[in-house]
């Protein structure tokens, strides 16, 4: 009896998880904002060390890996169906444009990888202005402020 009420349970929340479909695209949405929310806050802390308000210079690297890493995962966090929040209708209406957005931000921040590991202070502030500006670039097009 405990079986066929344990099986009863699991096929009525599968069958509540398929007529919902709406749950995973509001998932989608959600895991993006966190995802883009980390991303921002590693930038504002690269900042804060870059201009010296903080004592953590042994950080930068930490979170210059951490937004590499986020860049690599970044296209899977606009699948279709995940339209909403601060992601305007563009980023599927132009797939190719906002494709290459999202490999200059890859760019960016693999190049600033490598120059916060160099510890030149040139190259690192190069490097955190054109991450910057990869940013910005896909904001500007792609983000509902």
């Amino acid at each position: 009896m405990n079986l066929l009420k344990s099986m009863s349970a699991t096929l009525l929340g599968l069958v509540t998880l398929a007529s919902t479909g709406a749950l995973g695209s509001e998932g989608d949405v959600d895991y993006r904002h966190y995802s883009m929310e980390a991303i921002g806050g590693h930038m504002q802390a690269i900042v804060k060390i870059l201009r010296q308000e903080v004592p953590h210079n042994e950080h930068l690297s930490l979170h210059a890996n951490a937004i590499a890493d986020m860049a690599r995962i970044a296209p899977d966090l606009f699948p279709e169906g995940s339209q909403g929040r601060e992601a305007l209708p563009a980023i599927w209406e132009q797939p190719e444009d906002f494709a290459e957005h999202l490999d200059a931000f890859h760019s960016a921040a693999e190049a600033f990888k490598k120059a916060a590991a160099s510890g030149d202070a040139a190259t690192i502030g190069s490097a955190i202005g054109g991450l910057g500006q990869s940013c910005k670039g896909c904001h500007d097009s792609y983000r509902e402020e």
